[in-house]
């Protein structure tokens, strides 16, 4: 590869948050918050990556957590994608970024990587009508959630419930990567190399 040729691609692994050559996409952007921003990056990026061939492809994430529908938007992508896809988190993967992490083949935790879960929040600023009727996807919203990290959790712990799940997600659960790895909402610690 040419010296040009490497300078281009590392413009667009600081631009784009996306390295071709290696097939490694960011996902994190400014305070990491999942947000429009964020899953415009992301859903390029994969979708790039993916359409170029179905080598695997791994993400580094570290996010605080953020909007519900553009996280799910990424989730559902990374679920589509026929290339296999590992993602590292380095940071934090709370709140809707730790469903993102669910979407992945393989979880991985970085060794001082946090993970938080919740119910999450909302903020419905409109008329009273409006504010029903966002109000009234918040419980399939949940719903879909805690089965996500169900389905997740019963491949190392099949008699893990759904009230179990909730009883998790009633308010902020902070996880090392040990314990996110104990419990099954991720894989693996990333490896030291010697």
């Amino acid at each position: 590869m040419s010296r040009r040729r490497a300078a281009e691609d590392l413009d667009k692994w600081f631009d784009y948050n996306v390295y071709a050559p290696k097939r490694l996409l960011y996902i994190g952007d400014g305070e990491g918050e999942v947000d429009q921003t964020m899953h415009e990056l992301a859903v390029k990026g994969l979708t790039f990556l993916d359409s170029w061939s179905h080598d695997p492809i791994t993400i580094y994430l570290n996010s605080l957590g953020g909007d519900w529908y553009h996280g799910m938007g990424i989730y559902d992508l990374i679920q589509s994608l026929k290339s296999h896809v590992t993602i590292i988190v380095l940071g934090h993967a709370c709140s809707i970024s730790s469903v993102i992490l669910q979407a992945a083949d393989d979880r991985i935790m970085g060794h001082h990587s946090v993970m938080m879960i919740h119910d999450g929040s909302e903020s419905l600023y409109s008329d009273c009508k409006s504010v029903e009727a966002w109000a009234a996807q918040i419980k399939p919203t949940r719903e879909r959630m805690y089965q996500i990290y169900l389905d997740r959790i019963r491949q190392t712990r099949s008699r893990y419930t759904l009230k179990q799940v909730e009883k998790l997600c009633e308010h902020d659960h902070i996880y090392t990567a040990e314990q996110a790895v104990k419990i099954g909402l991720a894989d693996r610690v990333l490896e030291k190399t010697s």
